[in-house]
Parts: structure tokens; sequence; C-alpha cells
């Protein structure tokens, strides 16, 4: 227990008052000018066990005047341009659902120990590697924020502090066109040409639901779809809006069966109106609930005893799959399924290249051997 004593000059009068406690078995002692003061230090000192380094932390965070990190964190919202409305809701759901132990810190005041504290809380209530690692980018743009801002002096999200990734399961499931022929021939009639649409351009969910009739080209040369747009969430609800990314406004070729598949929903479709309804009476949109429910319900009629359930997102991967096993390169695909990065595409689908691991066997071999393959 901390204790305080006055501290008298020769004619009697208190001049000042001294602190004593221990700290590890060590007698530590501070002298402060006035009772208040010391009555503060003591609280500080009693309420982390005596930890001396621990109170004098505390004790600059009482006083700092920095804004808090939840203030600057949502000011970091404010300033960002040029981004989706979808991605600034999810930003504000980072700092509602998981700044526990943050939010209240003076900003000036974060450190590097308080973030492995953070970080070691979000693992312990059972988030995932991946979901630590959003947030935390999210934390360490805005920490960036406030250095710019000179709030503070540097970025303690520097560093190695994330936790590994240690999943073993591959949330991406790789279809054959057997068994997505199957999932699509147990769908409702109506729905069947959405799914041709989807294993045949291998778009994304939103951008399908957005085509309009004046986006194909059915009767082209080469028939294809423009993708401009994409049904995206927002903070009030759901809008058109811009694709995902500026690589996501392209052109996507079709096979002549894709477009033996939708022709009729296309040149059937009401003028300025989305080209896939979930129901040919539907009108209100967005419909990605319903058009969950469908696929789910088609995959539930197959019955393809499968492991896991395939998404939606699945017959991309599927699309992308066959495409690569037709011999289509890494670059090409990720022009065609507009990734911005085609480390995202070799992320993804690099292990399917065929022939990429062979080239590899056969580079060690030469270079260990000297042997040059006929």
């Amino acid at each position: 227990m901390a204790t305080i004593e006055a501290r008298r000059n020769a004619a009697g009068r208190v001049t000042s008052y001294r602190v004593e406690w221990y700290d590890g078995g060590q007698r530590k002692r501070q002298t402060l000018p006035t009772e208040q003061a010391a009555n503060q230090w003591k609280g500080l000192l009693e309420a982390v066990k005596h930890d001396t380094m621990a109170a004098q932390t505390a004790l600059l965070r009482q006083v700092s005047q920095s804004p808090t990190f939840e203030e600057v964190a949502l000011g970091h919202i404010e300033r960002l341009i040029n981004v989706r409305e979808y991605t600034i809701k999810r930003y504000r759901g980072y700092i509602k659902n998981h700044f526990d132990g943050l939010r209240h810190l003076p900003v000036d005041q974060v450190t590097e120990d308080d973030l492995i504290r953070w970080i070691k809380g979000m693992t312990k209530k059972g988030c995932s590697p991946k979901t630590v690692a959003n947030v935390h980018g999210f934390v360490h743009a805005a920490m960036n924020s406030a250095v710019r801002r000179r709030l503070r002096v540097d970025n303690p999200c520097n560093g190695r502090l994330l936790p590994k990734d240690d999943a073993t399961e591959d949330k991406a499931m790789f279809l054959t066109m057997e068994q997505v022929n199957a999932i699509i021939d147990h769908a409702d009639p109506w729905h069947q040409p959405m799914w041709r649409l989807l294993i045949g351009s291998g778009l994304r969910l939103g951008e399908a639901t957005a085509l309009l009739a004046t986006d194909f080209q059915l009767d082209a040369v080469t028939p294809s779809v423009r993708i401009m747009k994409a049904w995206q969430e927002m903070e009030d609800g759901w809008a058109v809006g811009a694709p995902k990314t500026k690589k996501a406004r392209r052109t996507v070729a079709l096979a002549p069966s894709t477009v033996e598949a939708i022709r009729e929903r296309v040149e059937s479709a009401p003028r300025g109106k989305p080209v896939f309804s979930i129901s040919p009476t539907t009108t209100v949109y967005p419909q990605h609930r319903q058009w969950l429910d469908a696929w789910y319900a088609a995959v539930k009629a197959a019955d393809l005893g499968l492991e896991k359930r395939p998404r939606i997102h699945d017959i991309r991967h599927a699309h992308s799959s066959l495409l690569i096993a037709g011999g289509m390169n890494l670059f090409e695909l990720a022009n065609r399924l507009g990734h911005e990065d085609i480390s995202t595409t070799t992320k993804t689908y690099g292990h399917l290249v065929p022939d990429v691991h062979f080239r590899a066997a056969a580079a060690v071999e030469q270079a260990l051997t000297g042997i040059i393959e006929a």
C-alpha cells in the first residue's frame, strides 16, 4: 500500500508531500507539490498494484489534451475520398464492434503494448486472423492519419503484431462442370439463365444483378457483356454504383452456349430494368438474399454429397478453374475477373495452373544436374 508523508520546512510549514510505495520489492519515492497531486498519484499506483510504469502511463493519459483514438478514427473516415459507401459502413462497424480497449485512449498515448493487448482480446473473443488483420489495417491507417495531423509522432501499429492465420480449411470450392450442371438442372427454370451467365462469365453476383439489356452485345463478332456498375451496400441501404475496383470495369467475352442460355431473358428485359430478376413479377431491388436462397435450394435439391455447401461465389471459382484448365494464363484471367492486382489471382488460383509446377521441377532438375531435356 502506498503512503503519503507531509514534508515540512524548519518553520514547520508543509512544503511538499512524499509518496512511498514498493514496486517489485524495491522502495520507490515521489515528491509532489500538493496533497491533491499526492493523492492522485497514490490512487493511480494502487489501481495498478504499484506498477510504477503503468501508473506513469495512466497519469499521462489523464493529463493528455489529445483527442481519443475513436475520435481520430471517425475523423479519418470523414477525410476519405473515392471510397465506396459500403467500405465506410464497414469501417464504422469496426469502430462500433472492435474498438474495446482502444476507443477512449488519448491518441498520443496509445502504445504498442496497448495494441498487443487489443489484438489478444480480439483473438480471445473468437475473431479470425483475417478479421483481426482487416481491423488492424484500419487502425493502422487511422494512426497514420494521426501522425499526418501531428497528433502523435509515430505509428505504434508498425511491426509484426498480428497473429498468424493457421486455418487449414480453404473456403473456396472448385466445383467441376458436372457438379455445376447438376445444381443448375435442379434450379428453378426462371433462375437457370442467371446461373448459366455466372458460370460462363465469372461475374460477381452484384455485377450480374445490375446488368441492363444495353450492356450486352450478343450479336457481335465476339459476343460480350460490359461491366460498368454493380449493386453495393450503402450506409442507408443498397444502390447501383461503380464496380468494386477500376479494373472491374471491363468487357467480358461470352461463349455461344452462354449467349444461347441468356438471349431470351436479355431480349425480353423491360427497358431500363435489370435483366435478371428473381421472378417474372418482382420489381423490388436488390434481390441478393433471394438469389442466395434460390442457389442454396438448388444445391440442396442436387444432393451432390459434398462435405460443405458451395456458395454462389464458388461459381466464379469454378469458371476460373475451367479457364485455367483450358490454358488461360493468370494475367489474362485477372483481367477477365476484374482483379485490381494479379497477386489476388495468383493467391487464389495459382495452384491450379497445371504446368507451372512441372516447369519449376524441371528448372530445379536442370540446375542440380546440368541436364537439359530435349
